[in-house]
This record gives C-alpha cells, sequence and structure tokens, in this order.
C-alpha cells in the first residue's frame, strides 16, 4: 500500500525474472525499455507518490528534489515553479542545457499566472535554440504566443523567431529592427536578452555584408551599454558587426583570454567567431577546437553545429584541408538533424570550396549550385562569395586563369552580390596568381593596392599573410627578392600553406632569374608541405620546377602510410584521430554521437587500410605520419 514501509524483499521477484538488478548502492534496470514499461503500468497515482516519496528522500540533493517534487503535482503550483527556475539557472551555468530546457518547462506549466508563465516558456525555447531541437523551439513558441506576454516577452519571441529561421538577410531593416529590441531590452535591465539580440544583429550584418552605417549602428548600442556586457558577446559583436573597421580593438579583446581558461562552449564559439571575423584564423582554431570537445563533452549539438560550421573555413585558410573534410561532413549532417538551415549552407559552401581546392571539381560546382540557390534568393553575400571563391579554386585546378582571375575578382568588387569584405581576403593569393598566369598582373596590383590601405588600418592576420605573398608575386624583378624574403621572415608557423606557397613561388622565380641552385631548397620545401596538405596542383608544379631547375633525383612516391591515410573515410579518420588518443569504442561513440557498435564497425573497416590489428597498433602508426591531424 501507498505509505508504507518497504525493504528491499520486495525487489525479489523482480530480480528472479531478470528485470532489475541491485546491491547496496544501486538499483539497475536490464534495459531502459523496462523502465519505460513499469512507468507505463503504472497508474497517475501511484506515479506521483513514488515521486513525492523521492523527494523526501532527496532533502540534501536539492537540484534532484525539486525536481521530482514538481512531477508529483497535478494542476499549478507557483512556489515549485520558482524553485524549478531557479534550478534551470544552475543547470544552465554547469553546461545541462537539455536538462534546464526541460525544467524550464516544466516551471511554465505549473505556473498560474500566464504572463510568468509565458516568459518561462520562450526561456526554455530560447535554450532549444541552443542545443538544436528546431521542433521543440516551434512547439515552445507555438506554446508562448497564446499566453499574456509582456512587451518584453513579445520582443524575446520575435528574436528568438528571428535567430531559429531564415529571411532575407539583405533587409537593413532587419538587422536595425533587431537593435531596437536590443535598446528595448537594455532598458528594462534585461541585458542577457539585449546582449542575445546583439549577437545576432551583428551576425545578420556578417551574413549581409551590411552597408557600414548599419553596422555602426549595431557596435554604437553595444558601446552604449559596455559596463553591463560580457566578454564573450561584446567582442563578438563588435567583430562581425565592422570586422575590419574594428580588428585592432578586437585584437586587443581576444589577446586577453585564453582558450583553457573559458569552458563555456558558447562562449568559446562567439570568442572563435570573432577571431574568424578579424581573419585571426590561427586563434580562432584554438577557441574553436575547445569549443568542439566541450560541446561534445555536454552534448550541445545545437552549438556544435555551428563549432564545426565555422572550423571547416579555418582548417581550409590553415592549410588542415583533410581537417576540413571531417568537419563539414559533420557539419552537414548536425545542420539538418538540428534544424539550422543556414549553417548547413554555410558548412556547404565550405565543402565547396575544400574541394575545388582539392581537385574534385564536378563535386564543387555542384555543391557551389545548390549553395547558390538557397542563398541568392536570402542576399547572404557571406555564402555568395565563398560559393565564387570556390568556382575561381576549380578554374584554377582546370587550367583555365584568365576565367579564374575574372571570377575571383567579382569578390573584391563592392558592387557585386558576391562581394564580401572580409570571406574576398581568403582568395587573395590566388587572385594574384591567376593574375600572373592569365597576364592580367596589373588589375591585381590594383586590386591589392585597395587592400594595402585597408591594411594600414587592420591588424588582420589573414590580410597581411595573403598580402605578403601577392607583393612578392606581382612585383617587378628589381623588388622582387627583397619582398620574397620580408615574406619568408614573417612567422608562418601557422600558416604552412601560405609558406609553402611563397616558397613555391621564391623558388620559381630564383630559377627564372637563372639561379637554379639556390632555387632548390625553397622549392623541396614547398613540394613537402604542399603534398602533405593535399595541395597537389601545386606539389606538382614544385616538382616541374625542381626538374628545370637540375634537380635530378628520382621522382619521390607517396609512402604506403600516405596513401593508406588518404584511403580513410572522413569519419574514420576521425576515429582514428580519437582512437589513437587512447579513448574507448564508447568514449569515441560519445563524442561524436554514434552507437558503440557502429564505431567498432568503422575500426574495423580501418584496420586493413592501415595495415594494423589493434587499436594499440593505430596510434603507433599514426605517429609516425609527419605532422598528421590524426595524432
Amino acid at each position: 500500500m501507498i505509505g508504507e514501509p518497504v525493504d528491499v524483499a520486495v525487489l525479489e521477484p523482480a530480480v528472479r525474472v531478470g528485470l532489475i538488478t541491485y546491491d547496496h548502492n544501486l538499483l539497475r534496470f536490464r534495459h531502459p525499455l523496462v523502465k519505460s514499461g513499469i512507468l507505463q503500468v503504472e497508474s497517475t497515482v501511484r506515479r506521483q507518490a513514488a515521486n513525492a516519496a523521492l523527494a523526501d528522500v532527496l532533502q540534501h540533493q536539492p537540484l534532484r528534489r525539486v525536481w521530482y517534487r514538481a512531477q508529483s503535482i497535478i494542476g499549478t503550483d507557483d512556489a515549485v515553479a520558482q524553485e524549478l527556475e531557479a534550478t534551470s539557472t544552475e543547470l544552465a551555468r554547469r553546461g545541462s542545457a537539455t536538462s534546464a530546457m526541460t525544467t524550464l518547462e516544466r516551471a511554465a506549466q505549473l505556473t498560474r499566472d500566464p504572463v510568468q508563465r509565458g516568459r518561462r516558456l520562450l526561456l526554455a525555447a530560447e535554450l532549444a535554440v541552443g542545443v538544436g531541437q528546431a521542433d521543440l523551439v516551434a512547439r515552445l513558441l507555438d506554446a508562448a504566443s497564446v499566453q499574456s506576454l509582456s512587451d518584453l516577452d513579445h520582443a524575446r519571441l520575435e528574436w528568438i523567431r528571428e535567430v531559429s529561421g531564415e529571411s532575407d538577410f539583405g533587409d537593413p531593416r532587419r538587422v536595425l529592427r533587431l537593435v531596437g529590441i536590443a535598446d528595448q531590452a537594455f532598458r528594462a535591465a534585461d541585458v542577457d536578452l539585449g546582449l542575445n539580440v546583439l549577437v545576432t544583429a551583428a551576425l545578420r550584418c556578417w551574413w549581409a555584408n551590411a552597408d557600414p552605417s548599419v553596422g555602426a549602428r549595431v557596435v554604437a548600442l553595444a558601446e552604449e551599454h559596455t559596463s553591463a556586457i560580457d566578454g564573450a558577446r561584446y567582442v563578438a559583436v563588435i567583430a562581425m558587426a565592422e570586422p575590419l573597421h574594428r580588428g585592432l580593438v578586437v585584437d586587443r579583446l581576444l589577446a586577453d583570454v585564453t582558450p583553457d581558461h573559458v569552458s563555456d562552449p558558447e562562449a568559446l564559439l562567439l570568442l572563435g567567431m570573432a577571431a574568424f571575423a578579424i581573419g585571426d584564423q590561427p586563434r580562432a582554431a584554438d577557441f574553436l577546437d575547445r569549443a568542439e570537445s566541450r560541446c561534445r563533452l555536454q552534448g550541445r549539438l545545437g552549438v556544435l553545429t555551428k563549432v564545426l560550421a565555422l572550423q571547416s573555413p579555418v582548417r581550409i585558410d590553415l592549410g588542415d584541408w583533410r581537417g576540413a573534410v571531417a568537419a563539414v561532413d559533420e557539419g552537414r549532417r548536425l545542420a539538418v538533424d538540428t534544424g539550422q538551415p543556414v549553417w548547413g549552407s554555410g558548412t556547404m559552401a565550405s565543402d565547396a570550396r575544400v574541394h575545388a581546392l582539392l581537385g574534385d571539381v564536378q563535386r564543387a560546382r555542384k555543391l557551389a549550385a545548390a549553395v547558390e540557390a538557397s542563398a541568392g534568393p536570402r542576399r547572404n553575400a557571406c555564402l555568395i562569395s565563398i560559393v565564387q571563391l570556390s568556382r575561381g579554386f576549380a578554374l584554377i585546378r582546370a587550367g583555365r586563369h584568365l576565367d579564374a582571375f575574372e571570377a575571383l575578382k567579382r569578390t573584391f568588387d563592392v558592387g557585386d552580390p558576391s562581394c564580401h569584405a572580409r570571406e574576398a581576403l581568403s582568395g587573395v593569393t590566388y587572385l594574384a596568381e591567376t593574375g600572373v598566369y592569365a597576364g592580367r598582373r596589373d588589375e591585381a596590383r590594383e586590386i591589392v593596392a585597395r587592400l594595402e590601405v585597408i591594411a594600414l588600418t587592420t591588424p588582420s592576420p589573414i590580410l597581411h599573410t595573403h598580402l605578403s605573398y601577392a607583393r612578392a608575386v606581382l612585383a617587378e624583378d628589381s623588388d622582387a627578392e627583397e619582398l620574397y624574403a620580408s615574406a619568408l621572415q614573417q612567422d608562418l608557423a601557422r600558416w604552412p600553406l601560405i609558406k609553402a606557397r611563397i616558397q613555391l613561388a621564391y623558388g620559381s622565380w630564383l630559377r627564372r632569374q637563372r639561379r637554379a641552385i639556390h632555387a632548390r631548397s625553397p622549392l623541396r620545401s614547398a613540394e613537402d608541405a604542399l603534398e602533405h596538405a593535399g595541395a597537389t596542383l601545386w606539389a606538382d608544379r614544385a616538382r616541374s620546377e625542381l626538374r628545370a631547375a637540375g634537380e635530378r633525383q628520382a621522382s619521390r612516391e607517396e609512402s604506403p602510410l600516405k596513401v593508406a591515410v588518404s584511403a580513410l573515410t572522413a569519419q574514420e579518420m576521425q576515429i582514428a584521430r580519437l582512437a589513437a588518443q587512447g579513448l574507448s569504442n564508447r568514449e569515441i561513440g560519445e563524442c561524436l554521437f554514434l552507437s558503440h557498435r557502429t564505431v567498432g564497425a568503422h575500426l574495423r573497416s580501418l584496420f586493413p587500410k592501415l595495415d594494423v590489428t589493434s587499436r594499440g597498433q593505430i596510434a603507433a602508426r599514426l605517429s609516425t605520419y609527419d605532422g598528421s591531424s590524426l595524432a
């Protein structure tokens, strides 16, 4: 009977039939479906009584106690609802976003006041956006919209609909409307809402390559409330709204933050986004790599989707093309699963760019067309610019240098739909290269001259690094050697692909100056680095230049290990990397959101490819792969 004391003897029948096991501390169900089945056959009264009993014995665990207390109630209970809201704040602080969201929804169900109920539903919807549950976001917003919302919560509703949907990014009125909502939130002392709305407004500026006056409005409001703004969101707002104009300020702010000292994956994402926006790809990689590990640890799939979407272009720019392929493969899948089409399109655009560089021209063109069909009507200048870059890269791989130059030139033309002031910087070296090959050196110099003016006011690493290549390649012979020397004196440790391409260009220039012996050293270094990156077109050029410079060694063939690694699929590469770090199948599955059986199947597939028979050998095998991103 309910309310009577019991002892462990009541469990014996269930133990005998194999439904449960228990020891002195824990009771375990044989399978989760057993637990579910037991709950389903019990009456509502018995389930409520069980939850009340659990609440009574969990007095020293307040977070669990209030949850079980809430499950024992029919109707409303404002006191328990208030406790649940406080609990959700603590759960969110600990990184348990899904639990916080569920707790808030239950708090709303127990709330008598429709204004409070609507606010709690909207807070739950905000968390649902972060974990990527699009269907739940829609359901919570529908439930909130029929409540008696305050003016501020109407603004919150409008913002969540904006951040979770797609619209015309080229309409500046939408950004200005968001600025108005943020201002309303700040004036009502809802700092969190104001910050979140400003981040959305700044991101729209980024997608649209917004008019400078619009970005300035976003930044002005952020600076007006600087005293109330936390570091990650503030720096992300000013970086995305005015990426080049505010580059120096963002650089100083980021210099004060160490990734290892930040544990919140959303803050790490925002810091990585800010670094990416000003073109500091090495620093962006550091923030985003830590964000990825924290997202996997906490199950933050919605945030992980965005992290992967940004990791892929960062890895492309830094020459880790294999890592970029792995990021786009997982990112595209997660974007569908979490209902984030804008980020899915961004990942697809990076997919087109990396495969154009790798030489899979047909795939690159197909992906570019798909992204353009989606992004074009929405005037997403960022994605259209990436698509245009991928087309230029594909034309370079096809040997059509004049067409490639014309395609890349468009991304620097302010009047062209594919122009994006910051995204175009990833194409500067390729524009200079094709300008030389196509006999359009003067036109390329004019574009580089305009970029030199921008470089005077921003420390953007991607701009300055690419310009060092372009200056040397486009220079007259009388100035070239000094410019090549200056370019190679930079710290390019985190930019190995750019360094290799400078070495290739310098070695080629030395050979043309009849200094063949001097040309061989930079050409050899370039060949090795380009081959490792998968930049086969440029590696072939380096080999051709070496032969022309009198290098008589036999053609270097790929090692068996390089061939083996290249045979791995993107997911096999991820699993190999994690297995090499000592993770178990179950731990790898948790990181990649796969079952341990699926991980085991992938390991059995990659063993023969790497010519190993155990996971221990994977680590040893990959440790010999020079500079591998897998080990």
